[in-house]
């Protein structure tokens, strides 16, 4: 097939500093909406595969992003990439805070808040070990009838949407709008305030599920995070 001159990362709805992982679920979510067995188009199809196969490719995507680059006269977009997902939010922290890029404080507790946006500073550590349980115990369960305030940037309106599960890792809620994959978001709820990464959005019925990625977090009862400088 013809070279696609499209920009893969508006193909996929990510940023062009947006992780693998993020790509990944992005191709994903979009893939199988438009797949030619669901009614898509075999030419959408191509085109979401190329993107996907370019930018899944650690050298293909630096060598893309080098010649976007060329073409728009500034530096190369991986040069503020890093080379792997954040793991534990470390990462994510060193580059300031999440939602807002103000920098940080020296030393980060649990209930550590950006001076600018007041957002949580306290990362998410991930982890494989059985504790997971008690952890997430530590916080009442949310329901389908709890409420919830989403900030989409900062500073922002805040947009009232409704909670649909949360676990170690995510979040997941029901909006009345589409919110752009790879956004980072604030998410404000009765026991929980947390900034995350939105890795899938799908239209159901009239409204949207929207499933994010935990960054940071504080939450009124404790547990899910560990919180480190």
């Amino acid at each position: 097939m013809p070279v696609n001159r499209r920009n893969y990362y508006r193909l996929l709805h990510v940023q062009a500093d947006a992780p693998a992982e993020v790509i990944k679920a992005a191709y994903r979510a979009l893939i199988a909406l438009h797949h030619p067995d669901k009614g898509g188009t075999h030419e959408t199809a191509a085109m979401l595969n190329e993107a996907y196969a370019v930018l899944s490719d650690e050298s293909r995507r630096s060598a893309y992003d080098a010649k976007r680059a060329t073409k728009l006269h500034r530096p190369a977009a991986d040069s503020a990439r890093p080379s792997a997902p954040p793991k534990d939010g470390a990462d994510v922290a060193r580059r300031g805070c999440p939602m807002c890029r103000a920098p940080l404080p020296a030393v980060i507790h649990a209930e550590t808040r950006c001076a600018r946006c007041q957002s949580p500073l306290a990362p998410i550590q991930r982890t494989n070990s059985s504790a997971g349980g008690s952890e997430r115990r530590a916080l009442r369960r949310i329901t389908k009838s709890d409420w919830g305030l989403l900030h989409l940037a900062w500073p922002s309106e805040a947009i009232d949407v409704r909670m649909r599960d949360m676990s170690l890792d995510g979040i997941s809620l029901y909006c009345g709008a589409a919110v752009t994959i790879g956004r980072t978001v604030r998410i404000v709820g009765e026991n929980f305030d947390v900034v995350a990464d939105v890795v899938s959005c799908r239209r159901v019925s009239n409204v949207f599920t929207v499933h994010a990625r935990l960054v940071t977090a504080a939450f009124k009862s404790g547990g899910f995070v560990s919180a480190h400088a």
